[in-house]
């Protein structure tokens, strides 16, 4: 297994989470669109939308929150247990190609690379972050159930946290395609700007850098 695959394998919930093609994505340096991004899944708003609040728990057992990652721009991937490789081929390619320098280390020091700098912005200025979340949609299950599922994802991704979703929290916000991946992006404040339900086409994951790359270079006009 080489290095890339076991950052993948442990990072991004190998045997419980959302794969997309092997096709790159390459987050280079787009150049920003005029006016800010319209939401690709709400076209035409002419305003933007609110705040998405967003909590749940990981696999160590600790509260999570949308509103303590203000300030990056938020992808959850997210989907069923039958969605396990294509969450988890997805999960690497966006990681990675917001951190080249993840690449084959372990996850700990994975989630700690650098985010790739912005063209035309100096270096001296804040650079948004792209942070990739990995959803566990666990479904409703009763109490011993939640504990059992908790331990076996902290003993498969000791180190980076997990969400786990134990009230169908996404599927009923943001919709769910079975045994496919999924993703919702929000913007350094927190607002839903794209989502996409099942698996995404070239077009599609084209689209998803645009968009993200955009959303950073809003956050820092």
């Amino acid at each position: 297994m080489n290095g890339l695959l076991r950052v993948v394998v442990r990072s991004f919930l190998v045997g419980l989470l959302p794969a997309v093609g092997s096709a790159p994505i390459l987050a280079q340096q787009p150049a920003p669109l005029p006016g800010g991004v319209v939401p690709a899944a709400m076209p035409g708003r002419q305003v933007d939308p609110p705040a998405v609040m967003l909590t749940m728990e990981n696999q160590f057992d600790q509260k999570t929150n949308l509103a303590d990652l203000r300030g990056s721009v938020v992808i959850l991937v997210y989907g069923d247990r039958k969605g396990t490789e294509a969450c988890r081929a997805l999960g690497e390619q966006l990681h990675v190609s917001w951190h080249p320098d993840a690449k084959g280390l372990p996850p700990g020091p994975a989630q700690k690379a650098a985010v790739v700098p912005l063209g035309g912005v100096a270096l001296t200025q804040p650079q948004p972050d792209v942070r990739v979340v990995p959803v566990a949609c666990c479904g409703k299950v009763p109490g011993p159930v939640r504990g059992a599922i908790r331990g076996q994802i902290a003993k498969g991704a000791p180190e980076v946290p997990v969400w786990l979703d134990f009230a169908d929290t996404m599927k009923s916000a943001f919709g769910l395609t079975g045994g496919e991946p999924n993703m919702v992006v929000f913007d350094t404040a927190g607002r839903l700007r794209m989502k996409v339900n099942g698996t995404p086409d070239q077009a599609t994951l084209n689209r998803l850098v645009q968009v993200v790359q955009n959303l950073r270079y809003e956050a820092v006009k």
